[in-house]
């Protein structure tokens, strides 16, 4: 049996994730329900990870929970194999592509592909603020914080690193088979990144099939959706998810971020 099955949709937070998966969504199913994502799952929920003793392991330290890290993603390997999907087995992830205490957070024996989404980090500062319900300053402070950590309610840690940390963990992948795409090029040229993307996970991409499902989730079109229908995986503390209207970065903020990040982004194009 292979289990080297899991499509890994990574990034950085608020770096377009759930816009892919949203395509993704579009694409296979001919629809799209926001609140019910169906083509892809998060590996920060907490079922597949639970140790069987009737204890939350959400409730757990960071250290604990990642002891059962690979079994979790064992776990979700044999349901997906179970179920004879034709639908490639996509996994979202904000985890850094890292070992940490022993452990392989992105586990080579189970992945067959990452998809790795990156975007400039001056833009990520003010939406990933936002999310996180926190000032710009901080919001820079904690993308420059190589142990940085998320722990949403009720969810699995995510160790995402530093943006510099988390983008060189994923474009450095010495064993996975991953394409890094930029969040802007997704914007000027989708089909063909959005082409590019089903390619690699092993689909040949059906061009009118492509266009149809980037027309479904046209950012103006989510952000309506959202507005009438509300989205589940938005933060409490940012109101908005899709299209919100940030403050913009200073430029002190600016000059950290590039100051911190500035070789990265130049091989990516960004200076």
């Amino acid at each position: 049996m292979d289990h080297k099955q899991i499509v890994f949709i990574a990034s950085f937070p608020k770096s377009g994730n759930t816009w892919v998966r949203c395509f993704l969504d579009a694409y296979f199913l001919g629809s799209l329900d926001i609140n019910d994502l169906l083509s892809t799952i998060t590996d920060n929920l907490p079922s597949p990870f639970q140790v069987g003793d009737g204890t939350d392991i959400t409730q757990e330290n960071f250290e604990i929970q990642q002891l059962t890290r690979h079994m979790g993603l064992l776990r979700m390997v044999r349901q997906y194999l179970s179920t004879e999907q034709e639908i490639p087995f996509f996994v979202k992830t904000h985890n850094a592509n890292l070992l940490i205490n022993g452990c392989e957070l992105i586990p080579d024996i189970l992945t067959k592909a990452a998809i790795v989404i990156i975007r400039d980090p001056r833009d990520v500062l003010p939406s990933f603020s936002s999310h996180m319900g926190v000032d710009m300053d901080t919001g820079a402070e904690w993308m420059q914080n190589k142990y940085r950590m998320l722990r949403a309610q009720n969810t699995m840690m995510d160790f995402i690193s530093s943006w510099k940390g988390h983008t060189r963990s994923w474009l450095d992948a010495p064993t996975h088979s991953v394409l890094w795409v930029k969040y802007e090029d997704m914007k000027e040229r989708p089909v063909e990144i959005f082409s590019k993307m089903l390619k690699h996970a092993g689909v040949e991409p059906d061009e009118k099939k492509v266009e149809a499902a980037l027309e479904m989730v046209k950012l103006d079109k989510l952000k309506s959706i959202e507005a009438r229908e509300g989205f589940q995986e938005q933060s409490p503390k940012a109101g908005q998810f899709f299209g919100k209207k940030h403050d913009k970065i200073t430029p002190r903020q600016k000059h950290s971020i590039e100051k911190h990040c500035g070789r990265l982004m130049k091989r990516l194009g960004y200076v």
